[in-house]
């Protein structure tokens, strides 16, 4: 039963973290894409700032992505344990 509710826990957490990795990803996307319309000579400095931001939501991406494999592996593992127990 333990095990059962620190899977659910696992599960939920990674759900989570991929919804987050999802939304960074399109933060990103948004932001570099805004960056490029910003490309002039009078406005380089905006959109520096803006490029700056977008690598900065890439980065919280990956983390999130790696937070939730790292959930789902674990949620995996203790799936496999208990089976093996049973």
């Amino acid at each position: 039963m333990r095990s059962r509710r620190g899977r659910g826990l696992f599960r939920a957490v990674a759900v989570v973290a991929a919804c987050l990795a999802v939304a960074d990803a399109f933060r990103w996307g948004n932001r570099w894409y805004v960056s490029t319309m910003f490309d002039g000579p009078g406005d380089a400095a905006y959109a520096l700032d803006i490029l700056t931001k977008a690598h900065d939501a890439l980065l919280h991406g990956l983390a999130w992505l790696a937070v939730a494999l790292l959930a789902a592996a674990v949620g995996w593992r203790l799936r496999v344990v208990r089976r093996a127990a049973a």
